[in-house]
């Protein structure tokens, strides 16, 4: 995690995300941290472009942004290079073009559990990231204090074990800060015992060094679950591969991964299964 964009909107959710970071800096070896925040100046009513950002409204944020950053620097060790950059972009292109730009290797932002019209304004970048975003998020919750991950819980439904564990190196979870996995098996139970006795095998293959902690659930609700095994294992970090969705297949179905963000019961580390 040498190169970490921090995603900030101000608000005190980014700050818990700048908290979480600066307390993972050391240990991660980071070397560089960008932090980044994007707006619409012009946006579409009744088809007609509107001005939304002006110049004054520009020069308010540039100085609320400036304020920010002076709040978090102490919070870094000597060794981060803290930088930031602000945009007139959509967030989702802005992350994407800046993590390809400056070879990032981890994406960090918080989000909050609000309801209604204010979770689509604060909710929505963080769930649009995860089908868009190529990188690991680090999506740090709301209801967590922030620390340096202890207890790592990494959920499987026993479906391509061995592709998913190959997309992440956990050392930098687990050995990195001493963490003790836990592995959850929320599998269905479905598919051949053939399948299911080779997926368990590629599953000890890749985890066992780690000596793990093996559980299983069944839950009506896989969400609601996960957050009460969380809860009562003092979970700090929940590790999920998440597959993209398209835009339309995002309208009708919700995934474990976004659930888990919104959920809020620990800090969450999506990992891209696939590009966009």
């Amino acid at each position: 995690m040498k190169r970490i964009l921090l995603l900030t909107d101000f608000s005190e959710n980014a700050l818990l995300a700048a908290k979480q970071v600066a307390l993972c800096a050391e240990a991660w070896k980071t070397e560089q941290v960008i932090v980044y925040h994007t707006y619409n100046s012009v946006t579409i009513v009744n088809n007609e472009p509107i001005v939304v950002v002006n110049d004054e409204v520009k020069e308010a944020k540039e100085k609320e942004f400036n304020a920010w950053l002076e709040q978090i620097a102490p919070l870094f060790p000597p060794q981060v290079t803290l930088s930031h950059k602000m945009e007139d972009v959509d967030l989702p292109i802005g992350v994407n073009e800046l993590c390809e730009s400056e070879a990032i290797d981890l994406v960090a932002l918080g989000i909050t559990g609000q309801t209604g019209f204010a979770k689509i304004l604060v909710g929505s970048n963080a769930i649009t990231l995860m089908d868009i975003c190529n990188k690991p998020m680090l999506i740090v919750s709301h209801k967590v204090n922030p620390a340096v991950p202890k207890h790592v819980l990494a959920t499987t439904d026993l479906k391509e074990v061995d592709r998913k564990l190959a997309l992440f190196n956990l050392d930098q979870v687990l050995d990195t800060f001493s963490a003790q996995l836990y592995v959850l098996n929320v599998a269905k139970k479905e598919g051949s015992a053939a399948d299911l006795a080779q997926e368990l095998k590629h599953l000890h293959e890749r985890l066992d060094k780690y000596k793990p902690i093996y559980d299983y659930i069944s839950h009506d609700d896989i969400t609601t679950g996960i957050a009460a095994y969380a809860k009562e294992k003092q979970i700090d970090l929940i590790l999920s591969f998440h597959k993209k969705q398209g835009l339309l297949a995002s309208l009708f179905k919700t995934s474990i991964s976004k659930k888990i963000a919104w959920n809020g019961a620990a800090n969450l580390l999506v990992i891209p299964m696939d590009k966009s």
